[in-house]
């Protein structure tokens, strides 16, 4: 699958696995989540590398 360079919050969504917008803003807010650029008019995009790097840098889970 190719990524696109700047993502919407619902290739966001489904790239985390993070269900809600909600949670996605909660996570800006609180700094533990990239920003995203706003182009106005309602065009909120992520860039995929920042993404894809917090992505990466979530702990893995010892069972």
């Amino acid at each position: 699958m190719s990524v696109p360079e700047l993502l919407t919050c619902q290739d966001v969504m489904k790239i985390t696995g993070i269900r809600s917008r909600t949670t996605i803003w909660r996570r800006v807010q609180a700094g533990d989540f990239p920003s995203p650029i706003d182009f106005g008019a309602g065009r909120i995009r992520w860039r995929a590398l920042e993404i894809t790097e917090w992505v990466n840098a979530r702990p893995k889970r010892r069972y």
